[in-house]
């Protein structure tokens, strides 16, 4: 994901969009098109041409609109089209991003992220996802990630908490503690 340009901004497009498809009844439809344009927006080549200031607005709706063909609904061609004519490209994977929010919380869903030094057991992840249903009211969607550089333990990622119980952190934190216990001698 790309650095947040504007979070605000990003937030009353997708607020937007929310109202169009629950006026037009395609939020499912909306939904799945602004993820297939962030997946886009992802392609170094996409995004080069996308977020270019040297190409002519007007061109780059065109070509846009030509390659996209039929796959894509007016609502999202218009949000394209907006994004362009105001030059505010780099928002479209914010926008996105906060689209999903808006669509989660509708839903009353939670993300939980893990990270693990080797996949999880069943067991492990049901009681994650348990927890994390039990802790905040909704149901727990998990992502899990694989890094052998966490050595052992795992990184749990909710919203904006962290826990992050990996052996490679806790090294650290015991490297940094006898460091700092060999100045004072």
């Amino acid at each position: 994901m790309a650095m947040n340009v504007s979070i605000p901004a990003a937030r009353e497009y997708a607020e937007a969009m929310i109202a169009i498809g629950r006026e037009r009844d395609t939020l499912t439809t909306i939904y799945a098109a602004l993820m297939a344009l962030r997946d886009l927006y992802d392609d170094r080549e996409f995004r080069a041409f996308f977020t270019s200031p040297r190409v002519d607005p007007d061109e780059k709706f065109r070509i846009l609109r030509k390659a996209f063909g039929d796959q894509f609904s007016l609502p999202i061609l218009g949000l394209v089209h907006v994004l362009i004519r105001k030059r505010r490209e780099l928002l479209l994977d914010n926008i996105a991003d906060q689209f999903e929010r808006f669509q989660d919380l509708a839903e009353g869903k939670v993300h939980v992220y893990l990270t693990s030094a080797r996949p999880v057991e069943d067991e492990i992840r049901k009681r994650i996802e348990t927890i994390a249903e039990k802790d905040h009211g909704k149901t727990a969607v998990l992502h899990e990630t694989v890094d052998p550089k966490l050595i052992g333990g795992m990184i749990l990622r909710v919203g904006d908490l962290m826990v992050d119980g990996s052996i490679r952190r806790k090294l650290e934190v015991l490297r940094k503690n006898l460091t700092a216990k060999e100045k004072l001698f």
